[in-house]
């Protein structure tokens, strides 16, 4: 298996940043299936920021490295057919 490209969003991460790509700020459960660690890793990524909304809630917002990371090429493997 060829290794994985940090560049690229895995299906989780995908998944998270396509659901919030078009909106503004929003609560944590709009990230599912990403949890608390794959959220951490998007945060250090940068593709993703946080802020503390109503109550103290964590809300969170796609940057344009996130918009970027989702748009990149998926390297397709060298075994596909």
């Amino acid at each position: 298996m060829a290794p994985r490209v940090s560049g690229i969003p895995n299906y989780r991460e995908r998944d998270a940043l396509q659901s919030i790509k078009y909106r503004s700020w929003v609560p944590q459960t709009s990230l599912h299936p990403a949890g608390e660690g794959t959220i951490a890793i998007m945060l250090r990524k940068g593709w993703i920021e946080r802020q503390l909304g109503p109550g103290g809630a964590p809300q969170f917002r796609i940057t344009e490295a996130g918009k970027a990371a989702i748009a990149a090429k998926i390297p397709s493997s060298p075994f596909a057919r």
